[in-house]
This record gives C-alpha cells, sequence and structure tokens, in this order.
C-alpha cells in the first residue's frame, strides 16, 4: 500500500484506488503522469510531486488535489 492511494478515488476507498506498486504512471483521462516522489510535509500531510509526461514539469499536489484529479493507474499494454 501506497501514501497516495486514499487519495486518488471519490469515494476515498483503498479497494478503489490505483495500485503504484506496479505502475508508477496515472492519467487523469487526458494527461499522462509519473509519479516522482511522495514528501511529509511536516503537518503529517503527504505531498506528491508528479512529472507532466508531455513537458516534463514537476508538480507538488496536496491530497485534495489529487483527490479533484481523479487519477487512475496505467497499466502496459500486453
Amino acid at each position: 500500500m501506497t501514501l497516495l492511494a486514499p487519495f486518488l478515488t471519490r469515494a476515498h476507498h483503498e479497494s478503489d484506488a490505483p495500485s503504484l506498486r506496479g505502475s508508477r504512471y496515472l492519467t487523469d483521462g487526458r494527461r499522462l503522469f509519473r509519479v516522482v516522489s511522495q514528501l511529509n510535509a511536516g503537518t503529517g500531510q503527504v505531498l506528491t510531486e508528479l512529472e507532466d509526461c508531455l513537458t516534463l514539469q514537476a508538480q507538488t499536489y496536496a491530497p485534495r488535489e489529487l483527490h479533484a484529479m481523479r487519477l487512475r493507474s496505467v497499466r502496459a499494454a500486453g
């Protein structure tokens, strides 16, 4: 289980959250992101740094921002 998983679904259910164990890529249906790192903000909040795979720009997101993005895991074809 990763710290990011509970923040990725509307319902906040761990069973509905995308697994980041095998996939370090996420999508909102329009953009592709790579999970760069997860950081403890010192306030008990975990911030997640995502890289936009098109622009290669990385940005840090708070849990509520990730939730609003409705991200899901990307799996390799095959």
